[in-house]
């Protein structure tokens, strides 16, 4: 027994001897705080239970990564290829309808009626998913909904198509490629868009632009280390081959004037 509830019942014992009509009350206010102790406890782990069933809790803890699919899409501009990781949208599905299997999905149509919608240029689907779970704690099922607007795309350059070459194909495949960014929206699969914020073309034409060998070469001749450290640290960079072009370039156009008057301190 805890020496602090051992120490209690002694000191218990001994009022009731004493005083039995006083221990008696005291007996059952105790009664009531330890009621009240249990009742608290009771709804802190109910929170805690609630919120480790919560939908977006259990999706985001399943490993997807054998599911992921890659599709190689080439940039117009540069030429370059890179690989573009999505999920599975079939095996996305399955998963949702067996662990929720009341959830639901829904187009947002065009006025024309049309499950898809245009601006006269290009085409995109508005889409939704939403997921539908008992709770114990409520006295009927919770509902969460999740939104996706998603552009029709076609080709290996992974960009939007011109409204007049859609196709039926090209509607489907936008839907169900919206739909399965809903559900990773609810969780499942979410860490595998990550870094998605960063354009695609961006990104590409940011590596692409990326210094040469012939002029790195020529600023570690121009310069000294310590030059060179001080640069790239006001340029917060930590290594020469994260210059850009247009950056190496301006080091090796401005070292006839750092001789003269150290502009390197002011680069």
């Amino acid at each position: 027994m805890n020496e602090t509830v051992k120490s209690l019942v002694e000191d218990l014992e001994r009022g009731y001897e004493a005083n039995p009509e006083e221990s008696a009350r005291e007996l059952a206010r105790m009664d009531d705080l330890c009621r009240e102790a249990a009742d608290l406890i009771r709804s802190q782990s109910a929170r805690i239970d609630y919120m480790d069933r919560d939908p977006f809790n259990v999706l985001n803890r399943i490993n997807v990564n054998d599911h992921i699919e890659k599709k190689k899409v080439t940039n117009k501009k540069t030429g370059t290829e890179k690989y573009l990781s999505y999920l599975s949208w079939a095996w996305a599905w399955q998963m949702l309808m067996e662990l929720y299997p009341m959830s639901y999905t829904s187009i947002n149509r065009s006025p024309e009626g049309l499950p898809y919608w245009s601006d006269g240029k290009t085409c995109w689907v508005d889409v939704s998913v939403t997921i539908v779970w008992d709770n114990h704690y409520a006295d009927r099922p919770c509902e969460r909904t999740r939104s996706e607007i998603f552009p029709i795309m076609g080709g290996h350059s992974n960009q939007s198509i011109s409204a007049s070459a859609v196709t039926s194909f090209d509607v489907n495949t936008a839907l169900q490629r919206a739909w399965t960014k809903c559900i990773a929206r609810h969780g499942l699969g979410f860490y595998i868009y990550a870094g998605e914020d960063l354009p695609q073309e961006e990104a590409e034409v940011k590596k692409a632009e990326t210094a040469t060998e012939e002029q790195l070469q020529k600023v570690s001749e121009l310069y000294t280390p310590e030059e060179i450290a001080k640069m790239l640290k006001r340029l917060k960079k930590s290594n020469p081959v994260e210059l850009s072009k247009e950056e190496a370039q301006k080091m090796i156009d401005k070292r006839d004037l750092s001789l003269v008057s150290g502009e390197v301190n002011s680069f």
